[in-house]
Parts: structure tokens; C-alpha cells; sequence
């Protein structure tokens, strides 16, 4: 983190929110899988010193070894530790559920709180939120119930396409990604995030200077001093987010890379390309339209 000449900018990863997810106290308890805790009670010692324990407790007497805890020890019941890692390494997450399924990560986040989808397991994280699990049974239930098709590397191609072909639209950002990524996409499917951010800004600035609507006002294309800082956060937090969320796209492990998921991508064809930009260009000619009448 020194100063030096020739260095411009400092990358800072912040992992604190994954974190909490893999969140786990060491213990004597977690470290031998020991799920029974008696407060203050032995953990590890031999036979007869955990029988002489247990003798002291039916008595209800307080063994000379226990820490002083402001309780009496009538007062101590036996508890089964719960180790929601292992409870849940074979289960979906929340987030898990909405890549498996043709829905949007609002309409699953709807659907919890007014109960129509009930968890399998919930693991309570501070005073307000909880990480959601469901059994893979569970989704395929709701999924039909609610008539969600299952996305799955068989059918996720013809589901991209579908999405390209319905494309909803509140800004004019998802046609603009699409022609950003296949206008800079090579041959192994990833896209540089610095090629993305020059097509973004390219794009509304060339309407701009030819006098045509930008974008909502609201939209920070509308202004001059933008950043392009501002520009990445913009591209990740809207157009990109659905096209994750369904699997289409993902951000690679290189931060500086933006990739097609492989099982659309390879099965692509130039017409396919061609006519997806075609699409991007009749959807864009759509939404600038709806300000005509405003």
C-alpha cells in the first residue's frame, strides 16, 4: 500500500459480506464435532471424571471445576450445538435458487416474504437477516407450483435467446451491454469491463452530441461529470445483475473480465450473433420511442 512513481490507483478486495458465510468460531466443540454442551461442563476428559460430573448434576450439585457462571446449576440444561455448516452443505441457497430458475431475484425475494416460499432451513445472521436454504426437491416443487422452468445447461441457450427476444426494459442498459460484450467479445467468451465502460460511455455520448434523448433524467448519462467509476458500478448493479442472476453472464475471477457463461456461448452462431444485435437495435429504437409521447 506504499506511494510509488508510476503507481495510479490502489485495488482494494473486501470480502467482508462473504465472509459472514462461512462465519464459524473455533471451538473444542466444532474442532471434534462434539454437538452436546453443557455450560461449563467437561468437553474432553477421562471416563470416570465425566461419570463423577454426571453423578454431581443428578444431585444437583455444582462440581468444583465449573467457571462461575451467575446461574445455579439447576438452572443448566443439556443443548444440541448447531452446525449449520454441515447442515446445509448439501442444500441451495437462496441465491443458488434464483440461478436455478427462469424468474427474477426480486420475484423469489416477494414471494419469501409474503410466504408463498418457505426455506427448508433458516440460519439467523444478527438481529434481522438469515441465510435461506432449500432442499433441491423443495425448488423443483415451487418451480412447478408457480410454473418456473428449471435453467439447466441443456435448455440455458434457448433461454438466453428467449430473454434477448422479451427483453423487459426500464432503461435502456440491457441492449446496450448485449451489443457492448458482442462487439468486444473474443474468441473464449470474456470481454475486458474497461471495453464495456468505453462502449457505455460511447453510446450516450454520441446521442448527446447529436441532440437525441439520452436516458431518463434520473439516468447519469443525463449528466457531464460522471465517472467512470460510476459508469462500472452502474453497468453491475443493473443490466449485468439480471443476466447473473439467470446464469447468462458472470464476472470472472480476473476482476478485469466479463465472460458469456460457456454453454450459450460455444453454441452461438455468427447468424445468432448477428441477429441478437439486430434485436438490441429494434429494442433500443422501441425505448427511445416511449419518449416521443412524453
Amino acid at each position: 500500500m506504499r506511494k510509488s512513481e508510476g503507481k495510479e490507483y490502489l485495488m482494494v478486495f473486501d470480502f467482508i459480506d462473504n465472509a459472514n458465510l462461512f462465519n464459524m468460531p473455533y471451538s473444542l466443540h466444532r474442532i471434534f464435532n462434539i454437538k452436546e454442551y453443557h455450560p461449563g461442563s467437561y468437553v474432553l476428559a477421562p471416563k470416570n471424571m465425566f461419570e463423577l460430573e454426571r453423578d454431581l448434576l443428578a444431585r444437583g450439585e455444582k462440581p468444583s471445576v465449573y467457571l462461575d457462571f451467575p446461574v445455579d446449576v439447576i438452572d443448566f440444561e443439556l443443548i444440541e450445538l448447531f452446525d449449520w455448516q454441515n447442515e446445509v452443505k448439501d442444500m441451495i441457497s437462496q441465491l443458488e435458487f434464483v440461478r436455478m430458475v427462469d424468474v427474477q431475484t426480486e420475484t423469489i425475494d416477494r414471494y419469501i416474504r409474503e410466504g408463498k416460499i418457505i426455506a427448508d432451513l433458516e440460519v439467523p445472521l444478527g438481529d434481522k437477516r438469515t441465510f435461506k436454504y432449500f432442499r433441491e426437491e423443495t425448488v423443483k416443487k415451487y418451480a412447478a407450483q408457480y410454473g418456473w422452468e428449471l435453467i439447466n445447461p441443456a435448455n440455458m441457450k434457448d433461454k438466453f435467446m428467449e430473454m434477448v427476444r422479451t427483453m423487459d426494459m426500464s432503461y435502456s442498459y440491457k441492449p446496450v451491454l448485449l451489443k457492448a460484450m458482442l462487439n468486444h467479445v473474443r474468441d473464449d467468451g470474456k470481454v475486458l469491463v474497461e471495453d464495456i465502460i468505453n462502449y457505455f460511455i460511447d453510446f450516450y455520448q454520441a446521442r448527446k452530441a447529436k441532440g437525441l434523448i439520452v436516458e431518463k433524467k434520473s439516468s447519469l448519462y443525463c449528466r457531464d461529470n460522471y465517472t467512470r467509476k460510476e459508469v462500472e458500478q452502474n453497468i453491475f448493479r443493473n443490466p449485468f445483475k439480471r443476466f447473473e442472476d439467470m446464469r447468462f453472464m458472470n464476472r470472472c475471477k480476473e476482476i478485469e473480465y466479463v465472460e458469456f457463461n460457456r454453454h450459450i456461448f460455444r453454441k452461438l452462431s455468427p447468424e445468432e450473433k448477428e441477429w441478437i444485435l439486430r434485436q438490441c437495435d429494434e429494442k433500443l429504437e422501441e425505448y427511445y420511442k416511449r419518449f416521443e409521447n412524453i
